[in-house]
C-alpha cells in the first residue's frame, strides 16, 4: 500500500487518474476540477478521487470535557468509476484517537451530489490526564484506506490506496491552539441536524396545510348556514324576481328569437316573442307579472317565459302576463299627455309587436308576413331598451325625491 501524507495522489496512480478523468470528461461533457499533472498533455486533467476534512465543536477543551468531532468525506462516483472507502477503520468501536478516548460515534445518511458522494461520521471524544494542562494536544492523523473501482470495462477493482487526514490541534483548558487560524467555535452541525430539520419542516408544512383545509371547510359551512338562515328570514314576496331581472330575461329571449328567426319564422318563435313583449309591457304599465317557481326540468307552456334565479340554489321561474296592444292604447288615451315622454315612446314601440305577433299567431289564414314580423321584432327590441331606460330614470327620480324629503324633515326638526 502507498501512504500519502497531505495529498490523496501517489506517483503510481497519476497515470490511471488522468485516463479516468479524460473518460469522465468525454462521458459528461465537462471536466472535474483538479490540478494539471506535470509532464501530461495540456488537455489531460488530474483529479483527487477523495477529499476529507474534519471539524470540532470547539478549538479548546478542558480535561474530562466531551467534544464532538465531525469527519466529512467526499468521494468520486460516476458512471465510469466509483471510490469505495473501507468503513472498518472508521467504526467508533475500533477507531484509535490516542490520547483521546472515543465515547460514541454515529454514521449519517449519505448525500449524493454528482460527481461526488458525501458521507459523514460524528464522534464524541474525551481527554483525560493532568499532564495535558495548558498544552496543545493533537487529534492524531487518520489514514483512510480506499479503492477505485471501475464500473465499465475489465480494469478490475483497483489496488488499495491510503488517504492521510492530517492531525487536528486542540488547546487544553480555555486557550486556543498556537497554530489555530479559526478561533470561532462553530456549532456541531451534522447531516443528522439537516435530516431532523427537514423532517420537522415537512411535518409542520403538512400540519399547516391540514389546518388551512379545515379552516376553509368550517368557513364554507358557516357561509352555507348564514345564507340558509337569511333565506328563511326573508318573506315569500322576496322570492319574486326584480324588475331589472325580468326585463333582462325578456331581452335575452328577444335576442334568441331574432337569431333563430333568421332561418324562418315559425308559430313557436312568434309565441315566444309575444310572451316576452307582453311581460315587458306589463312592467312598463306597472301591471302584475305572474311568477311561479317550478322544477328546473319543467318546460314553459304557451305564453310563458322561463328564467333562472339564484347562485347557491338555482331555481326556475315561469313568468307570464296578459298585456295586449289594446291595453297599451287605452292607457295612453286615458293618461293623455300626463305620461312621461320616455315611457310613452316605449309603450308605443311595444304596442307594435303585440299587435303584429298577436295577429300572426291567431290568424286563420296561417300566412306569415316575414318583413312585418322582422320589423315588429326590431321595434319591440327598441321598446325594451326604452323601458329599461325609463325604469332606471324612475329609480333615480325616486331616489332624488327621497333625499329631498329627508332634507326637508331635517330642516323642519332643526327649526
Amino acid at each position: 500500500m502507498n501512504l500519502w501524507h497531505g495529498s490523496p495522489l501517489g506517483g503510481g496512480w497519476r497515470t490511471g487518474v488522468i485516463v479516468i478523468a479524460l473518460a469522465c470528461a468525454a462521458g459528461f461533457g465537462a471536466p472535474v476540477h483538479g490540478q494539471q499533472a506535470a509532464g501530461a498533455p495540456a488537455n489531460q486533467v488530474e483529479v483527487d478521487p477523495i477529499k476529507c476534512w474534519w471539524k470540532t465543536n470547539s478549538n479548546a477543551v478542558r480535561v474530562g470535557e466531551s467534544l464532538t468531532l465531525a469527519l466529512t468525506c467526499g468521494v468520486i462516483e460516476t458512471d465510469a468509476i466509483r471510490v469505495v472507502v473501507d468503513p472498518a477503520r472508521l467504526d467508533p468501536a475500533v477507531l484509535e484517537m490516542t490520547p483521546f478516548e472515543v465515547l460514541d460515534g454515529t454514521r449519517h445518511q449519505e448525500i449524493p451530489a454528482p460527481p461526488w458522494r458525501y458521507f459523514q461520521y460524528s464522534y464524541t471524544l474525551r481527554l483525560l490526564g493532568d499532564q495535558f494542562f495548558g498544552r496543545d494536544v493533537d487529534i492524531p492523523a487518520l489514514p483512510l484506506t480506499y479503492r477505485v473501482q471501475s464500473t465499465s470495462g475489465d480494469t478490475g477493482q483497483g489496488r488499495d490506496q491510503v488517504y492521510l487526514l492530517p492531525a487536528l490541534p486542540l488547546r487544553v483548558l480555555s486557550l486556543v491552539p498556537v497554530t489555530a487560524t479559526d478561533i470561532h467555535d462553530a456549532p456541531p452541525d451534522t447531516f443528522a441536524d439537516i435530516e431532523s430539520r427537514s423532517w420537522r419542516a415537512t411535518r409542520e408544512f403538512a400540519a399547516a396545510g391540514m389546518l388551512f383545509a379545515l379552516a376553509a371547510v368550517l368557513a364554507g359551512v358557516a357561509a352555507v348556514r348564514a345564507i340558509g338562515r337569511s333565506r328563511e328570514r326573508q318573506p315569500a314576496a322576496a322570492a319574486l324576481l326584480p324588475v331589472g331581472a325580468v326585463l333582462q330575461a325578456c331581452e335575452r329571449e328577444a335576442q334568441r328569437v331574432k337569431s333563430e328567426a333568421a332561418a324562418g319564422w315559425t308559430p313557436d318563435l312568434i309565441g315566444r316573442a309575444l310572451a316576452a313583449f307582453r311581460i315587458a309591457s306589463a312592467l312598463a304599465l306597472d301591471r302584475p307579472v305572474a311568477q311561479a317557481h317550478v322544477d328546473r326540468r319543467e318546460r314553459p307552456h304557451d305564453g310563458q317565459l322561463a328564467a333562472e334565479t339564484g347562485l347557491w340554489r338555482p331555481q326556475r321561474v315561469l313568468m307570464s302576463a296578459s298585456t295586449t296592444a289594446a291595453t297599451i292604447t287605452g292607457r295612453l288615451a286615458a293618461d293623455g299627455r300626463e305620461t312621461d315622454q320616455r315611457l310613452r315612446d316605449a309603450l308605443e314601440d311595444m304596442a307594435v309587436p303585440l299587435h303584429v305577433f298577436g295577429t300572426a299567431l291567431y290568424s286563420r289564414s296561417g300566412e306569415l308576413d316575414t318583413d312585418a314580423l322582422d320589423s315588429a321584432l326590431g321595434r319591440g327590441m327598441r321598446g325594451l331598451d326604452r323601458v329599461r331606460s325609463a325604469q332606471r330614470w324612475r329609480a333615480r327620480a325616486a331616489e332624488a325625491l327621497a333625499r329631498t324629503a329627508a332634507a326637508l324633515r331635517e330642516a323642519t326638526w332643526a327649526r
